[in-house]
């Protein structure tokens, strides 16, 4: 097949339109870095669906689409929900909602009251689930960077489909702790950069499919066994007599992942590296299960198990959980067994044995801890009840724990459990071939007491066993064991293992060639003859299993019979009584070795007619799990057809001869007949000592499992002893690390307490505390300096402070103070105290109260600032303002006062109203830019420099100018000496606030 020829996961062999591929992306913290580095190299043909499920704030407004639209080579939306999706683009998860995919596929946003916080969201777990349960095969998920472990359980699920999984390096993420969970499961195909994934995608589905095998598309039968044999070696676990295409397809996926591509040389790869051996054995175990899975099927089987349990004679309940992978199924059925039994549970002993051959999935389910996304399906009253939040997952309660035993266990080769009330074996046999369904079928009724209840998944049955299980449930998939006749331990066959040499094997077949290619005419022929030898030759038969029970008739026998009381299919309970020793006879030569056997004719009355009858017996010898059979032919000849061996002369001495012999072989057929009863005494005495010591392997290996389950609880204690010991140390150090820190807050607070009283002594201000119920007054280091009092010598006081000041201004504080109280206070207060040196002082004070509930004061808390040199400015700048102003109104000279922050003119003299035409009113109203309005262009821009020039210099300073000025109501402007000097200065800041102008006019 040439390259061209290849087919890829987009095409369509039947010119169906291509299935749409759907990417899932999972990503928390530091996840908008990963996707931009993986959106900006993102192949623009890509020919994906990509569905981004980033853990964002429910409550903030996401700009995600809008960043990684600007970043992205392919088109970036924000999902809605029931939208269809589309190749070649990105689907943003909107805030506080969880976004799935449905069947044809359309995009399903669920959201959430805003209250609801327990698990990240949107739930990357829940995504890839969907994308797995609707996309199969063509599935990907891709974890990016974040904290915690959301999307491991969904990679696995997409695994469990045959999807394929990636993750982004740790080392390149953010934050790893999304990443190496993924990795931890075992359950990821390409660890790569965020830069590398886009390309790695296109790879994945232009991948050439089945390269490096047959024209017919399957893998050589000698490369497949070799790497079943590579596994069995390794791993200890036959996958030979799995379905060969599930195998098939895992082993194709790993050799996608390394991109390798001739299945010979996987399997020399194999052989060379060990490690890959063991991600191929994760990927055959993939199992994707949950709690109360299938909830209709486990309503039937509390049921079911509840009326059992009533029927039940003993207060032991022991049930088997096959292939229980991460421990939600044998949890559940303890929740179910716990609904059940209620307040009565105590009185029972119950074993849940839980088995799976995958190490990995034990361990997890050990912990019994899950996130949210794992408790879907299960009623709010049931999580309450039997879950406890631990952190941001779910851990069952521990009198549920302690019903579960796990163990690893290889159903189709370890020993089963025995004397079990209930086996679940859900969606394991779906995995397996025929043949291996019909071994372990049996093996399952053996190991159940009579009546007990097997439950398989919806897609499984009991098949061709109708005789050992009879339905209870035919939606549940609940069936009840029957038991006819003795007990016997299955047969498992032995060389179930792959045997190949190189001179046994002439032309190595594919696994999965066809058989149709059989001559036709040649099988008519065989038939034609096979139904004439029935007919006329052999027209009854009868088919027996290794426990002489009869499986299958052919024709009408008259022979058998049908006993009364309970029926069994034993040939002997069936068979005309008359030839049931010489059958057994038959029967001990057939187990002594011989292929053929036959009782010899015996002669009886059959129904009112003398015939003589004889039963050939022929041994079958075949593998499974009927294992070897018995064929039955009967003859009844009449007597004229048997030959006579004696002369009339004779008849009377024949006769007696005759009589003797028949007596003789009575009796020695009655011997026979004892010694037969007593070897199958024998026998089951050694039966019964064979389930017994079955049973107590069992029990030893459930002993051990407990032991092992008491031991991890004592390496738990351990564990939270040393635990404890780190806490009580990581408690010191941070009592030592709480020491330095105050320590070093003690010194900032000294630093603090340094700059506070340098900036105080700077502003000439203190700060003064009053506690109202204690009347205690406390000062700062700054009102000590104010007074010129000594700390030491005067303690503060309300009536001390009340004395500070100067004469009328005492009761005006007293005022003050009380005024503050009941919040009736103006402020600043402004009064006149005596220093130490009793010198006036002129002090201003404010303050804040706090109240309590009843509108009480409770404490105060003030300044006090020296305001001397302030007040003395402002009554020396009134001066000069006053000064300026009569000036202005008593001379001639056109003058205005300009403020130069709001650029208007405030005050006009006589002189400027006389020159110029305008009213006061009429020039406050040309404020700001209209300021300007007076001048021309040039002299407006020569007037803003002239101002500019004034706003930075100090008092004294003169700026003259030359410009026109525009009188009111004419077109003209007169020409104007100017001299610009500082009218006023800002009390903060000190620099000039307001501008004097005076005008000469010029010729």
């Amino acid at each position: 097949m040439s390259e061209e020829q290849k087919p890829d996961l987009k095409t369509s062999s039947n010119n169906l339109p291509p299935k749409l591929i759907v990417v899932g992306v999972g990503a928390s913290a530091g996840g908008l870095e990963a996707l931009q580095s993986l959106l900006s190299n993102m192949p623009t043909d890509i020919g994906m669906a990509l569905v981004v499920a980033q853990h964002l704030s429910p409550s903030y407004k996401s700009m995600m689409t809008e960043l990684l639209e600007k970043e992205s080579t392919i088109s970036v939306v924000t999902a809605t929900d029931n939208a269809p999706m589309q190749p070649n683009k990105v689907y943003i998860c909107p805030p506080n909602t969880n976004i799935e995919i449905t069947a044809n596929d359309r995009i399903r946003l669920l959201s959430y009251p805003e209250g609801r916080h327990t698990t990240p969201r949107p739930s990357v777990d829940m995504l890839f689930e969907s994308i797995a349960e609707h996309k199969n095969d063509f599935a990907i998920g891709v974890v990016l960077s974040g904290t915690g472990t959301d999307g491991s359980r969904g990679i696995r699920a997409i695994k469990g489909e045959n999807g394929f999984g990636i993750v982004q390096d740790p080392n390149d993420a953010k934050y790893d702790g999304m990443p190496n969970s993924a990795i931890n499961s075992g359950h990821v195909d390409l660890i790569l950069q965020a830069t590398e994934i886009g390309h790695e995608l296109k790879n994945i589905i232009h991948f050439p499919r089945n390269t490096g095998i047959d024209n017919d598309g399957t893998m050589p039968r000698e490369t497949y066994h070799g790497i079943i044999k590579q596994l069995k070696a390794r791993c200890n676990v036959d996958f030979s007599l799995y379905k060969e295409n599930t195998i098939l397809r895992r082993i194709e996926r790993r050799m996608t992942s390394l991109k390798i591509h001739h299945s010979s040389d996987y399997l020399a790869h194999l052989k060379e590296n060990k490690d890959e051996i063991t991600y191929l054995f994760n990927d055959m175990l993939i199992g994707v299960t949950s709690f109360f899975r299938d909830p209709r099927a486990f309503e039937n089987l509390q049921r079911e198990l509840t009326n059992y349990i009533q029927n039940k004679n003993n207060k032991s309940l022991r049930f088997w959980c096959v292939a229980c992978s991460t421990g939600e199924e044998p949890y559940t059925l303890a929740i179910i067994l716990t609904e059940i039994l209620g307040d009565s549970i105590d009185d029972y002993k119950i074993q849940i044995f839980a088995t799976d051959i995958d190490k990995n999935s034990i361990n997890f389910a050990r912990q019994a801890v899950y996130p949210e996304t794992a408790l879907n399906f299960i009623p709010r009253s049931i999580k309450n009840k039997y879950f406890v939040l631990n952190s941001d997952q779910y851990e069952v309660i521990k009198p549920i724990k302690s019903k579960v035993i796990f163990s690893v266990h290889d159903v189709n080769n370890d020993p089963p459990f025995l004397r079990l009330d209930l086996i679940t074996c859900r969606n394991l046999m779906i995995y397996f071939t025929v043949e291996l369904q019909r071994q372990l079928l049996p093996t399952f009724h053996y190991a159940l007491n009579p009546k007990g209840l097997l439950m398989l998944g919806q897609s499984e049955s009991i098949g061709v066993f109708q005789e050992q299980y009879r339905p209870l449930s035919k939606t549940g998939k609940i069936y009840e064991t029957l038991f006819v006749g003795k007990q016997l331990p299955p047969e498992r066959t032995s060389n179930r293992g792959i045997s190949l040499s190189t001179n046994n094997i002439q032309d190595l077949k594919p696994v999965l060639t066809s058989q149709h290619n059989r001559n036709k005419v040649d099988a008519e022929l065989s038939e034609i003859i096979a139904n004439t030898l029935r007919e006329y030759v052999l027209p009854n038969a009868i088919l027996l299993n290794e426990n002489q029970d009869i499986i299958f008739t052919q024709g009408d026998n008259v022979l058998l019979v049908r006993p009364t009381g309970l029926p069994s299919n034993n040939i002997f309970k069936n068979l005309h009584p008359q030839l049931s020793i010489d059958l057994r006879s038959a029967f001990h030569n057939i187990h002594n070795g011989q292929t053929v056997a036959d009782t010899g004719y015996q002669s009886f009355n059959l129904n009112g007619n003398n015939v003589w009858v004889k039963l050939v017996l022929l041994s079958i010898k075949r593998d499974g799990p009927l294992g070897s059979l018995t064929l039955i032919f009967s003859q009844i000849e009449q007597p004229e057809n048997i030959p006579l061996l004696t002369t009339d002369k004779q008849e009377s001495s024949n006769q007696a001869i005759a009589l003797e012999q028949q007596r003789l072989l009575a009796k020695t057929k009655e011997q026979l007949q004892n010694v037969i009863e007593e070897l199958e005494t024998s026998n089951e005495e050694m039966q019964s000592m064979n389930e017994e010591l079955q049973s107590s392997n069992e029990e030893l290996q459930s002993s051990n499992e407990e032991l092992e389950t008491t031991n991890e609880e004592l390496q738990s204690t351990n564990e939270e002893l040393q635990t404890a010991y780190a806490e009580l140390r990581m408690a010191y150090e941070e009592r030592e690390h709480q020491r330095n820190e105050l320590d070093g807050l003690k010194a900032e607070l000294q630093h603090s307490n340094t700059l506070l009283h340098e900036a105080e002594r700077s502003a000439k201000m203190g700060s003064w505390f009053w506690d109202i119920p204690s009347r205690k007054l406390e000062w700062s280091n700054g009102c000590y300096e104010l007074f010129g009092l000594d700390k030491e010598v005067f303690h503060p006081s309300y009536e001390a402070f009340i004395g500070l000041a100067s004469g009328e201004y005492r009761s005006r504080l007293e005022n003050q103070l009380t005024n503050l109280l009941h919040n009736k206070a103006v402020q600043p207060f402004i009064f006149e105290a005596l220093d130490v040196n009793r010198n006036i002082t002129i002090m201003s004070l404010e303050a804040v109260v706090s109240f309590n509930d009843l509108k009480q004061a409770t404490r105060v808390m003030g300044t006090i600032r020296d305001i001397t040199s302030t007040v003395m400015k402002e009554k020396e700048q009134v001066v000069y303002k006053d000064t300026i102003t009569y000036l202005l109104n008593n001379t001639l000279t056109a003058s205005f006062v300009l403020d130069i922050d709001k650029l208007q003119i405030e005050y006009i003299n006589a002189a400027f109203q006389k020159l110029l035409g305008y009213s006061e009113v009429v020039i406050n109203a040309l404020a700001d830019e209209k300021l300007f309005t007076l001048f021309n262009t040039k002299d407006a821009i020569t007037f803003k420099s002239i101002i500019d020039k004034v706003s930075k210099s100090k008092v004294g300073d003169c700026f003259p100018g030359k410009y026109a000025i525009k009188p009111k109501d004419s077109n003209d402007f007169i020409n104007v000496y100017a001299n610009h000097t500082v009218y006023e200065l800002h009390d903060e800041t000190g620099l000039p606030r307001k501008m004097l102008v005076t005008l000469f006019a010029s010729q």
